[in-house]
């Protein structure tokens, strides 16, 4: 009975070490909730290039460290959350977009010729993980279209 015992408290730790909540200072995913709600009249000046595949808008006061409203390649609309998940309570865990490469990566744009990496890890720009220290995928919210109206909420 007592070994029985034993291997079920094994067993318990084992998973309950690996079932650990996200810490922001362990690496872990980890961004804090924030509200964010944008509406997009794509008639607009300002807006009327997200028709077009590949085009990008920030939204630097939405979210965490803002928000990126991408018309993919695919022909979907993604919001993106530019906090990056590895460790996001660092001032430089943000992502920018490498448009040379089409992706995100870690860091932070100091001028058009600077850029200082934070974690060095790189996403796609659907917001899956492609390398570096992270083990998760970018936070995203959810778009809804009504015909050239975008909707951007959490």
């Amino acid at each position: 009975m007592k070994k029985l015992a034993f291997v079920i408290s094994c067993i318990i730790l084992v998973f309950s070490e690996s079932c650990k909540s996200d810490d922001p200072f362990t690496g872990d995913c980890f961004i804090p909730d924030a509200g964010v709600s944008i509406t997009i009249n794509m008639d607009l000046p300002e807006y009327y290039n997200l028709r077009n595949l590949g085009e990008v808008v920030s939204f630097d006061n939405q979210g965490n460290k803002g928000v990126y409203l991408i018309h993919n390649y695919d022909d979907i609309f993604y919001a993106i959350e530019r906090t990056c998940p590895y460790q996001s309570d660092n001032a430089c865990a943000q992502v920018v977009i490498d448009k040379d490469v089409l992706q995100y990566k870690c860091g932070q744009q100091v001028n058009d010729t600077t850029f200082n990496s934070c974690c060095g890890s790189t996403y796609d720009l659907n917001s899956s993980f492609l390398s570096g220290p992270t083990r998760c995928n970018l936070k995203t919210y959810r778009v809804a279209q009504n015909g050239n109206s975008l909707y951007v909420s959490n």
